[in-house]
């Protein structure tokens, strides 16, 4: 049997510029062309079981690259003995809403621009039968820091390849909280219709600056998401909303997701149809110039800062490639060891394991891949053998 051939690397690692459970993401350049991207390193004893994610990845991303200027592109990909190399696009500009932030006004238009780029690629995506699974405000990152540069959609560590005969194939609980759809926590089968609830979510953040189903338990987010329970409220912070954009947003958070307009469905609401859509008119600028709705969205994002929100059991990278992948399998001996030194999105770290009563497992006692404050956590449930997270009730 032939010995793999050794070939010498191209790529020269630099700074990093995140890290998750299985990856750091670096700054790279090709040593031959000078060219810098962001660079995925993920490490193989972290993986063992799961190497078929990252190839799923390398699979998706092969499919889609160059095929929409809003989707960021795989350049290379190449492994050695201890570790996976994934070369991407660098995208210097910062995330989405942190860019928003660090403007000097920020209308409906622009809101509306930003959704018409997401929805576009979303389209595209689903065009070619995948479906993201984790589309949110950090996943969508700028180009470069220049003032027209191109939005980049990110991160496909939960994408997935629909069977074109199965709208609904897929049963793994898998997202970011907060972004995710009814379907995903009832385990009805999913498809398709969970990047448009996410779609939905982010467009009311882009609009007010928190999210529709904050709430103060991960337990309360769950059953507002579940039950579609949310509101334009407060009024001060929707005064300047126009209700075509609400009616987008009504229509994205369809709790049926049979009912949930499609990505082409909605480039074709008026919302996104046209970029002339009626907005808000600001009464104190004769000009007809429409309202300002950066104040209210910065208030609201520094107001949601200050406090700790609801989290689920769930972890991610909050790097602009992150390695967050789940298979719907219980945690291994390695993934454990890995827990202690990966970090939750919102920078806590993984706690060990506990004990608790499993609330949709029949009430029998598990244990709890994460613990968290508070009395529940969505945890993966080992002790009734589920192969799916489940919401535990801690002892």
């Amino acid at each position: 049997m032939s010995k793999p051939v050794t070939v010498p690397c191209q790529y020269k690692t630099g700074k990093t510029l995140g890290s998750g459970t299985y990856a750091v993401v670096k700054e790279c350049v090709h040593i031959k062309t000078g060219k810098y991207y962001a660079c995925k390193v993920l490490n193989k004893k972290f993986l063992t079981g799961r190497e078929h994610m990252v190839r799923n990845e390398i699979k998706i991303l092969k499919k889609v690259s160059e095929g929409h200027p809003n989707i960021v592109q795989l350049h290379d990909f190449f492994e050695t003995t201890h570790n996976l190399y994934l070369v991407f696009d660098l995208c210097t500009g910062g995330e989405l809403f942190d860019r928003i932030c660090a403007r000097g006004s920020y209308y409906e238009k622009d809101a509306a621009n930003i959704v018409r780029t997401i929805v576009s690629a979303v389209k595209y995506l689903h065009d070619q039968g995948i479906v993201h699974r984790d589309l949110k405000p950090e996943n969508i990152l700028f180009k470069s820091k220049a003032e027209d540069a191109d939005l980049m959609l990110a991160d496909f560590g939960l994408s997935k390849v629909l069977d074109e005969e199965n709208f609904s194939i897929l049963t793994t609980t898998c997202g970011t909280p907060g972004y995710m759809a009814p379907e995903i926590f009832k385990k009805a089968g999913h498809g398709k219709p969970v990047d448009i609830w996410a779609i939905g979510v982010i467009t009311y953040f882009l609009l007010c600056g928190y999210t529709p189903f904050d709430r103060e338990s991960q337990y309360q987010e769950m059953q507002a998401i579940c039950n579609g329970d949310y509101k334009f409220a407060p009024a001060e912070y929707w005064a300047g909303v126009s209700e075509t954009a609400k009616s987008f947003v009504r229509a994205c958070l369809t709790v049926d997701p049979v009912n949930r307009p499609t990505a082409a469905g909605l480039l074709s609401h008026p919302w996104l149809k046209s970029e002339d859509a009626p907005f808000v008119q600001d009464p104190e600028k004769p000009s007809g110039e429409s309202v300002n709705l950066l104040p209210n969205v910065k208030k609201a994002f520094d107001a949601k800062k200050t406090r700790k929100p609801a989290s689920f059991g769930i972890a991610h990278s909050s790097s602009p490639c992150s390695s967050g992948y789940d298979d719907g399998q219980p945690a291994t001996a390695s993934e454990r060891t890995a827990s202690e030194h990966g970090r939750h999105a919102g920078g806590r770290a993984r706690a060990p394991a506990q004990r608790g009563r499993c609330i949709q497992g029949g009430g029998r006692e598990g244990e709890c891949r994460f613990a968290h404050a508070g009395r529940y956590a969505s945890s993966r449930c080992i002790g009734c053998r589920s192969d799916t997270w489940h919401l535990m009730e801690l002892s």
